[in-house]
């Protein structure tokens, strides 16, 4: 299992908190994968179709779409990750 490393670690206390969250998230998505397998899946695709029904109820604001684009790059990167280690 990995996941990104910090790169800068005299950040303010604000960012390394942050960082150290999105550090643990990915590393638990990897091992929910492992015993779940499709659960990435599964939630890539529930995050779509949210961010799709937000837009198509005119609900989506730039922020929210933010959230949905960096939620759907933390599962597809976690995704690409776990693949990858199952490649021979």
């Amino acid at each position: 299992m990995s996941a990104p490393i910090p790169q800068h670690p005299d950040e303010h206390p604000d960012e390394r908190r942050i960082g150290a969250c999105a550090y643990l998230l990915h590393m638990l998505l990897q091992r929910a994968e492992q015993q779940q397998p499709g659960m990435l899946d599964a939630l890539i695709r529930g995050v779509t179709a949210d961010r799709d029904g937000a837009q198509a109820r005119g609900l989506a604001d730039p922020r929210a779409a933010g959230v949905f684009d960096e939620a759907l790059r933390m599962l597809e990167l976690a995704n690409d990750q776990i693949r990858a280690q199952a490649r021979p």
